[in-house]
């Protein structure tokens, strides 16, 4: 907040939703909320971005995190931000994109930001665990960690786009971002752009 007016407006306006989560004492939670928040002041480095969090939280069940656009609205899409947890990076990332496309809204255009652990080569993981899904999908009973590659196949074409990164000691986010090809709604091309030059 201190170095940037634009993320210090964006926690002020969602103050009550701020403080409720972070309300709870599981390290574990707290550093899911500390990573959400990484990605919205992230996003907002792009000066012609607003953001909304928990934009659909009014109409119940779960949503994406933040809703981007323009501040006319133009340019809309909604980012879901996942923090992974533990040693089996793959795996875990599968389980996430499997669990996660559910709750993107099927009419818009939609990325995951998954935030790794310190050291973990983003673009090499995310290969991985799409592979490992895709062989779910073909798996007949037991899969690898009770992977269920069928729901991602069922919600993929809601998902735009991955953005694979981590923070650094600074709280900073560094991402790299990878396009998936099947999506209903694709990530345009000049939203791509300026995703990627954040870094």
């Amino acid at each position: 907040m201190q170095a940037s007016r634009t993320f210090t407006a964006f926690v002020e306006a969602n103050a009550s939703k701020v403080r409720r989560k972070l309300r709870v004492t599981d390290p574990a939670a707290l550093a899911d909320v500390d990573t959400e928040l990484a990605v919205a002041a992230w996003l907002l480095r792009e000066r012609r971005w607003t953001l909304v969090y928990e934009p659909l939280a009014a109409s119940g069940g779960r949503g994406p995190d933040v809703r981007v656009a323009a501040p006319d609205g133009s340019g809309a899409f909604f980012v879901e931000v996942t923090r992974l947890r533990g040693g089996a990076v793959p795996l875990t990332l599968a389980r996430s994109l499997a669990d996660k496309v559910g709750q993107l809204p099927a009419g818009a255009v939609t990325v995951l930001a998954a935030v790794l652990p310190p050291g973990v080569e983003g673009p090499e993981m995310l290969s991985q665990a799409l592979r490992l899904l895709e062989q779910a999908v073909h798996t007949t009973g037991e899969t690898p960690g009770s992977l269920d590659g069928r729901a991602f196949a069922r919600g993929r074409h809601r998902l735009g786009a991955v953005l694979v990164g981590s923070l650094d000691a600074a709280g900073t986010l560094h991402t790299t971002l990878h396009p998936l090809s099947g999506a209903r709604h694709p990530l345009p091309p000049e939203t791509a752009r300026r995703l990627r030059a954040l870094g």
